[in-house]
């Protein structure tokens, strides 16, 4: 019923023209000329944000490192792989060399979206011509539902790097290539298709490796190699994408924790997927349920075009599935399934329903955490899912009908993908200006090396100078200053960087031991610790409403600012760090969100702040009481805090217990009387972040929990 014929049928120079003239048009189409147009960064925003940012600073590093994808201008002073950026590292190397003579600014966001149209087109049109002889309207029918598929449309909203779908196609047409040439000459292609994806995004990669496995089983299974050598040829494929992986530079961390993310279980696929257009569109089809907003990352909506072809297939012929029996399709079936169940993840969900969940090992749920945006694993089923219902209306109806049927399902198939399409391309041709408009910014690259932002962007994504998406605005300003800078967003941290950037760096910077390299950008809150701690060597000014903070001449120091007002405090009163509390006003840096059992400190310093009345009496001693509770596991025994009030150690408190405890500190009068208020600083030591002791999916680095305290006269 079904064949797999190893030949091409249609010649390679005509499938060349087709997909260069399919994809080329596609891609216009979808995204308008802006996009599209090398130099033009006004449409960039969001996910595309960083990989412009990851490739506009790594071309200017004037070293060249292993791995290949290292730079140490982002992520300054320890850098980072700017394939931890998604920046597409692949091309960015390649492009690397050329950088001198490439214009400025220059991205190839909208090059590669045109490349990985052209090449889903050629890959989609290879595979019909290999499984559809002799008819070439239906091969040439058939190759544009995969250009046009769902998921890979869906994709050119902002995740450029994962438009490369192609790989998953190629792989799947070497799969289906004559295996009598040898095993090596069989297998060739597929590492060459594993290497390539390792350089572009590691969830294409780790597909791309399942269906060169999936080739190896092929092998096997038609007698081509034996046991033995089947296990050196998977140990051959692992490799080849291990070698790659470490040599590109997405494997850049010893540190297995690096590689995981929170979101497993619920960034996962949706078992109605398939039927499921989501918010994005169908014209006849609702968008139905899912049981965590997160899963649109699953996104696998076949359209009404190929579940129509499903339709009157089943109609027609409904045992033409017995295709499946083909022994060389066995292996598919296994990829499909496999596929299919790490999409699922282990918190399987219909709708807005989770159905169950399948208990793990912690070693096993720590290598599933890798998998972190599981739904996208089931490409591979999908494109075997449409490969299979293509197929099957081949094979169900003869010719010319099954050529009919198949151009009025594609009919339907561009109608029903117009709502998603329409929102791609409306999206794409939105303009961001930046608010970074003074002309100071523009003079910072010729006067200092580095921007730094503090906090970072990995420790304070939120709450970091500018919001959520300042390194879309500070990624461009530093990339055209051609600057190094500690903040950027990267799909994943190693250990070793945060804690560079979260603790040890941080706690300089906060102490006031400034770069004279180095311009600054810092929050209101950072701003208030510099002016608590006296800090002189740089000078700051509100430029477009952001703290820019520049050395200044030592002939010039400028004079220490008088630090905001603090909020009213008397003595004996008690401060409540709860949800329900009323620490707020009081809370001034290193504070995390409360909750019922209290707030966490953040990072290595966190600083409150008391305003006294101006007749309390200075001259006696204070005590500092406090309910607290440490972050101390099996992992992370102890806890050390410095407990400084207006600038001077008071106390030393030693955590070697999790449970909640009452500790004290004694101010001397003539420290409480140092200052207008009370400055109360716990500086932590050696705070961990539970990631990276093996004791939780948090990598904020956490000291105290403080749930009560009170300032009460000795």
């Amino acid at each position: 019923m079904f064949e797999v014929y190893p030949r091409l049928t249609l010649n390679r120079f005509v499938l060349v023209l087709l997909a260069v003239a399919f994809g080329v048009v596609n891609a216009v189409l979808l995204f308008g000329p802006g996009p599209l147009n090398p130099t033009n960064i006004d449409w960039i925003f969001g996910d595309n944000a960083t990989y412009f940012y990851g490739w506009a600073v790594y071309r200017h590093d004037p070293h060249l490192h292993l791995p290949l994808a290292w730079t140490e201008r982002i992520g300054y002073p320890l850098g980072a792989s700017i394939a931890w950026l998604d920046a597409i590292p692949l091309v960015a190397i390649l492009l690397r060399p050329l950088s001198p003579v490439l214009p400025e600014p220059f991205q190839y966001l909208g090059l590669f979206s045109i490349l990985s149209c052209v090449l889903q087109a050629y890959f989609g049109l290879r595979l019909s011509s290999r499984m559809f002889p002799s008819q070439p309207v239906f091969i040439v029918l058939a190759g544009l539902f995969f250009l046009l598929s769902a998921p890979f449309t869906w994709r050119a909203f902002g995740h450029t790097a994962l438009l490369s779908h192609w790989l998953i196609l190629a792989g799947l047409d070497s799969y289906c290539r004559d295996t009598g040439s040898g095993a090596l000459r069989y297998l060739a292609p597929q590492w060459v298709v594993v290497a390539v994806s390792a350089g572009i995004t590691p969830y294409v990669a780790a597909m791309c490796l399942f269906i060169a496995l999936t080739a190896v089983g092929r092998l096997l299974l038609e007698g081509r190699c034996r046991w033995l050598q089947a296990a050196m040829m998977t140990a051959t494929t692992v490799g080849v994408m291990v070698a790659a992986g470490a040599l590109i530079g997405v494997l850049a961390s010893g540190d297995a924790m690096s590689y995981w993310a929170p979101g497993y279980g619920a960034i996962s696929l949706n078992l109605n997927a398939l039927v499921n257009p989501m918010q994005y569109g169908s014209i006849l089809l609702p968008a139905l349920p899912l049981f965590d907003r997160l899963q649109y990352e699953g996104y696998n909506y076949l359209g009404l075009g190929v579940l129509g072809l499903a339709a009157v297939n089943i109609l027609r012929r409904p045992m033409a599935v017995r295709w499946l029996a083909d022994r060389r399709l066995l292996p598919l079936v296994v990829l499909a399934v496999i596929s299919t169940l790490l999409a699922l993840s282990t918190t399987v969900s219909l709708g807005s329903r989770i159905l169950f969940e399948i208990p793990m090992p912690d070693r096993v749920m720590g290598l599933l955490h890798g998998l972190r945006a599981s739904g996208r694993l089931f490409w591979p089923a999908y494109y075997l899912i449409v490969l299979a219902i293509l197929s099957w209306t081949f094979y169900a109806w003869r010719a010319p009908y099954n050529v009919a049927i198949l151009a009025l399902a594609l009919a339907i198939q561009v109608a029903d993908m117009m709502p998603l399409r329409t929102k791609v391309r409306e999206s794409s041709n939105q303009r961001f200006g930046s608010p970074l408009q003074s002309p100071e910014w523009k003079e910072l690259g010729e006067k200092y090396d580095n921007l730094m932002l503090v906090p970072p962007y990995p420790c304070a994504p939120t709450t970091g100078p500018g919001g959520y998406y300042n390194y879309v605005d500070f990624g461009k300003l530093i990339a055209a200053e051609r600057m190094r800078s500690n903040s950027y967003y990267a799909a994943r941290y190693s250990g070793a960087e945060y804690q560079t950037h979260c603790v040890d760096l941080l706690r300089t910077q906060l102490e006031g031991n400034l770069d004279p390299d180095s311009a600054y950008v810092v929050t209101d809150s950072v701003r208030t610790v510099w002016s608590v701690a006296g800090m002189r060597s740089h000078s700051c000014r509100v430029v477009d409403g952001y703290n820019l903070c520049t050395p200044a001449p030592s002939a010039d120091a400028p004079q220490i600012p008088t630090p905001p007002l603090a909020a009213p405090y008397t003595f004996g009163d008690a401060i409540y760090f709860t949800s329900d509390g009323n620490a707020n006003p009081y809370l001034t840096f290193g504070w995390g969100t409360a909750d019922p059992h209290g707030t966490w400190t953040e990072g290595p310093m966190a600083l409150l702040r008391l305003g006294l009345a101006a007749g309390v009496d200075r001259s006696r001693a204070l005590i500092l009481e406090a309910a607290v509770a440490g972050f101390v596991v099996p992992q992370h025994r102890r806890l050390d805090v410095d407990v400084a009030v207006n600038g001077q150690i008071v106390d030393h408190w030693v955590v070697r217990s999790a449970g909640r405890a009452r500790r004290t500190a004694r101010i001397p009068p003539q420290v409480a009387a140092a200052r207008g208020g009370l400055d109360i600083e716990f500086r932590l030591r050696n705070p961990a972040a539970p990631l990276y002791v093996g004791a939780g999916p948090s990598s904020t680095f956490l000291g105290l929990n403080v749930r009560e305290m009170v300032i009460r006269y000795e």
